[in-house]
């Protein structure tokens, strides 16, 4: 009866154990995220006229990069369905299962969420047509060099087969507007949708924070205009 009790004990203090480390891993990480959320990056000033125009909007967690259509290289268009009305093209990246099983937040699980959380999962490419002029979320200038270095980034992003077409995955999307492919790597707690586009926007030279998996971080920096 002693050792029973003793062996119960000690189940319960590595229970105990495990939980303050796995309450204090999820501490540091949101620290860690806070503070490099808000540390911005320092891109070189662009020598190069801003005519272009392009938006990062959000739907309360997830961030995607909206283009005008006619800002979409033709290479990348003809390599969509893109829908006769089109106007502008919203482009997410992230976890594929997630995209596929939680079309609406309601339908959220917590295996699904804890797979896309703490395990590396596939990837999915999110493609939105909206058939309406898009002034939401926060507006960004661009110049030609730039816009040219973002479709390379996005077109980038997307599996291509032997031919160097994109890889359009079977399921049909949420609505007639939008549709999912395969994207290259894999999405993490270090390496999230809003990470994505945050690597983006280091790449075209657009100050943003230096790391943020959430989508604060990545908007705060982002002037009203730019």
């Amino acid at each position: 009866m002693r050792r029973q009790k003793e062996k119960i004990k000690t189940s319960l203090k590595f229970l105990k154990n495990i939980f303050l480390a796995l309450v204090a891993g999820i501490a540091f990480y949101l620290g860690i995220a806070a503070l490099f959320s808000f540390l911005p990056t320092h891109p070189p000033q662009q020598n190069c006229q801003p005519k272009h125009e392009i938006f990062i909007a959000s739907n309360g967690i997830h961030l995607d990069i909206i283009l005008p259509v006619d800002q979409v290289e033709p290479d990348l268009i003809q390599k969509l369905e893109v829908l006769p009305g089109t106007l502008f093209i919203a482009f997410g990246w992230g976890d594929k299962e997630f995209y596929i099983k939680t079309p609406e937040w309601s339908d959220l699980t917590i295996p699904v969420a804890f797979r896309a959380l703490f395990l590396k999962s596939q990837t999915a490419m999110h493609v939105t047509y909206l058939p309406y002029s898009f002034q939401s979320g926060k507006k960004i200038h661009l110049c030609a060099i730039q816009l040219e270095k973002l479709n390379s980034y996005i077109e980038n992003s997307f599996t291509k087969n032997e031919r160097g077409n994109f890889q359009k995955m079977d399921f049909e999307g949420y609505s007639r507007y939008d549709e999912f492919y395969d994207a290259k790597g894999y999405f993490s707690l270090f390496r999230t949708c809003n990470v994505w586009v945050n690597i983006a926007l280091k790449e075209i030279g657009i100050k943003t924070s230096v790391w943020s998996p959430f989508d604060f971080g990545v908007l705060y920096h982002i002037k009203t205009e730019q």
